[in-house]
């Protein structure tokens, strides 16, 4: 099937085979990608053509290049969701239960998932139906996400979800949400959560009978509940009949719990229930896992104070390769538990410049092992050079994997919209993990026990697993930054992780062989291909922080911090309305809040634009700067008596907080300045032609100088060269003098070139002089 007229088309997701595109003024269909090139045939009805094998960047970055519809129009692409959408208003656990059966009727309805590139096993539209499809929805949903739910209902939904003009709220307005049935059927869920608390307790007790655990449950409700119990209505629906109660307790798997003997119990007590499907993928990508966990070992902070760290990686599920990994530092604010500021852990934009990770190859650093490089592991080094000319001998021995799906839990991070909305625009669908169940995402865990086991253990201000054997004294030995530490896991990732052997990977062509992740990669590889997807600085821009602001004869204000365009471009917005439905009238802004010095306001008008505003105030900082420091230096003014629109007042507050942090005496033996931590940097700049492209290595052996050249013996001086004395007489009889003299003598200068010219052979020229 081709791609044309799709629906969920992603604007970085661009073309795809079959597509008709419109290109330098004429029309042309997609036929294949080769590398990082496009094949074009000239489309029906314009005329024949030979083929066209151009590079994919060139084509999709032309400004008159358009993919178009049956009809011969442009197709509409959708880039991040904006403030005015038709969820506007909802809350958020409508909004988000109505995205989340929105896919699932966008699966039924076309096939295709939104996120997916190819439809998955039984929603196929050339070989399945609607009621297939919705069959396999249903059994899907009843048995992944325990929400019971007939095919019929699934088709009615489908159907007023098409009359309604696929608005995803006509899924939610009769209140059946999908929401999972509470266990234990009918029974309170007092009372149940009082069956799993009893359950814990005695799991680490000796053994007994069920009767017991009926004692000690009728015991807590009694002494919890007391006042509830006074009502015979609660009385009845607290206090079970011991037939009813053990019936519900072998319901709920705990009467088999307690049979168990004291270690089993103790072991299944502190470990979620198996989820109900293992991991399972078949090349790389189709599934990832990412995760967050505390990294404990003790880092130093830019202020050289000690601080923890937090990781997040995502892995692969085919290859159990680690596609992205980043350290962020965390600190705890001051201030009551739920009302401390001046802390900070792993953000949402955190989570984003991880996803950007999985798009560009791993440079290697200064100072790595050379078996880090790519070109000396298992990755086909030459075969993936070939098709993305960004792997050079610089890169590491880490594969590029662009994920299609991610399985992750519910931390806040992972919940924002600015998460969600990157995921969309990139193509990925999130699958979210259940909460308090890890072995959701199994492999994910293991790779943090590795991690402590290979790596973590070995470096300076590990902490050990818990404060039972915690060493004493660790913040006051040396310590590593954040920055170094990143480094540090980067360089064991392709030296370590992905080039040794994994127990229990294996290949089903190398049967009895364990392989490596990066062995898996490359058998993986091989079947499934490779098609680069590098992120241009348009893409870029838009992985940034969303802000909506207000342009003025001043600029305008992002977190109380002014900007202005170098070139003036904002002048023709001032006072304008953007537009934009639910906006306000107010222009969309993204800013890198570790890189704050310069933001992009996107003018949607039109083709689109992106106008660079560069900190008012940038002229006055001389050293890195994040948005943490300005709203630490806004805090430090406002104590001193000032106002947040005394921005020039912060600006130096926090450039002399900058100062005293790279002036401070170091710590231990170090005698550099402690960076701050600002993450990986993304390419929203616009890309600099290189001049010297395509130019190779010069041999230095092989350059030799000019032949010198023989000049003329000086003779003596010609009689009309004024005399050395000229210029003092001038001054002395003024400019009459002065005058009168050029008159006489004439240019001395010109006068010699001429002689020379004239073949005078007294006269002499140094080279460089013709």
């Amino acid at each position: 099937m081709t791609g044309r007229g799709l629906p969920g088309r992603f604007e970085s997701d661009r073309v795809r085979l079959g597509d008709h595109v419109r290109w330098r003024g004429e029309e042309f269909r997609v036929d294949a990608f080769a590398g990082p090139n496009i094949t074009l045939s000239p489309a029906a009805g314009t005329g024949a053509g030979p083929l066209v094998v151009a590079l994919y960047t060139a084509v999709v970055g032309a400004a008159d290049f358009a993919v178009l519809d049956t009809a011969g129009r442009p197709v509409e692409r959708t880039g991040l969701p904006p403030l005015g959408t038709l969820l506007l208003g909802v809350s958020k656990e409508d909004r988000k239960q109505a995205l989340r059966w929105h896919r699932h009727i966008k699966e039924i309805d076309t096939g295709i998932r939104p996120g997916r590139l190819l439809p998955r096993p039984g929603y196929d539209p050339d070989t399945t139906t609607v009621a297939q499809r919705c069959k396999a929805k249903a059994a899907e949903l009843e048995d992944l996400d325990d929400i019971p739910v007939s095919w019929r209902t699934l088709d009615d939904k489908r159907r007023k979800w098409k009359a309604a003009g696929e608005n995803p709220l006509v899924l939610i307005v009769d209140g059946r949400k999908g929401r999972a049935p509470r266990p234990g059927g009918d029974t309170d869920p007092r009372l149940i959560e009082a069956m799993h608390e009893v359950t814990r307790k005695l799991a680490r007790e000796s053994g007994g009978r069920i009767n017991r655990a009926l004692y000690l449950v009728q015991e807590l409700v009694q002494r919890r509940y007391a006042k509830q119990l006074r009502d015979p209505a609660e009385a009845e629906r607290l206090l079970l009949p011991p037939s009813t109660f053990y019936k519900r307790m072998a319901e709920l798997g705990l009467s088999d719990v307690l049979r168990q003997t004291t270690r089993q119990r103790s072991s299944r007590a502190s470990k979620p229930n198996k989820p109900f499907t293992p991991s399972h993928a078949l090349k790389p990508g189709e599934l990832t896992q990412m995760d967050t966990t505390p990294l404990r070992i003790k880092a130093l902070g830019e202020d050289a104070e000690v601080v923890s760290a937090e990781l997040t990686s995502l892995i692969d599920v085919a290859s159990r390769s680690v596609a992205a990994l980043m350290i962020v530092p965390a600190v705890t604010g001051d201030g009551p538990v739920g009302q401390r500021t001046g802390g900070r852990a792993t953000r949402a934009f955190d989570l984003v410049l991880t996803l950007a990770q999985c798009f560009a190859p791993l440079p290697t650093r200064p100072g790595w092992d050379p078996l880090t490089a790519a070109s000396a592991s298992a990755l086909p080094f030459g075969e993936l050079r070939a098709v993305d000319p960004r792997f050079t001998e610089a890169t590491a021995a880490r594969p590029v994997i662009q994920p299609s799906t991610i399985i992750l839990d519910q931390g806040s991070p992972y919940l924002s919209q600015h998460f969600e909305d990157v995921c969309a625009f990139l193509g990925i669908a999130i699958r979210y993990a259940r909460k308090g169940r890890p072995t959701d995402k199994p492999i994910g865990e293991r790779f943090f026990s590795t991690l402590a086991d290979s790596f973590s253990q070995y470096v300076a201000g590990w902490t050990g697993r818990s404060h039972q054997v915690r060493g004493r004294g660790i913040e006051r030995g040396p310590l590593w930054t954040i920055n170094e530490l990143q480094q540090m896991a980067d360089e064991w990732v392709a030296l370590e992780y992905q080039q040794l052997p994994h127990e229990g990977l294996s290949h089903p062509a190398l049967p009895g062989l364990e392989l490596s992740p990066n062995e898996m990669y490359a058998a993986l590889v091989s079947r499934s291909g490779y098609r680069p997807r590098p992120l241009t600085p348009e893409d870029s821009r838009k992985l940034l922080v969303p802000a909506w602001v207000t342009v003025n004869d001043k600029g305008f204000e992002v977190g109380n911090r002014p900007y202005q365009s170098a070139t003036g471009e904002l002048r023709l917005l001032q006072g304008l309305d953007s537009g934009l439905p639910g906006s306000g009238g107010r222009w969309e802004v993204r800013y890198n809040p570790y890189r704050p010095e310069v933001v992009w306001l996107y003018d949607h008008r039109g083709d689109g634009r992106w106008i660079k505003a560069e900190f008012v105030y940038r002229h006055l900082l001389s050293d890195p700067w994040t948005v943490d420091h300005w709203d630490t230096a806004t805090a430090q003014v406002l104590a001193d008596g000032g106002r947040k629109d005394h921005h020039a007042a912060i600006a130096l507050a926090m450039k002399e907080r900058r100062r005293r942090t790279r002036t401070a005496p170091p710590r231990r033996s170090r005698t550099d300045a402690l960076p701050p931590f600002q993450g990986p940097a993304l390419g929203v700049e616009a890309v600099v032609e290189d001049r010297y492209a395509g130019i190779g290595e010069i041999d230095l052996d092989a350059i030799v100088p000019p032949p010198a050249r023989v000049l003329p013996t000086a003779g003596p001086l010609p009689a009309q060269c004024p005399s050395p004395a000229a210029p003092a007489l001038a001054s002395l009889f003024g400019d009459d003098a002065e005058d009168e003299s050029e008159d006489k003598y004439g240019d001395p200068e010109q006068e010699r070139r001429a002689a020379l010219l004239s073949g005078d052979p007294s006269t002499t020229l140094f080279e460089g002089e013709l």
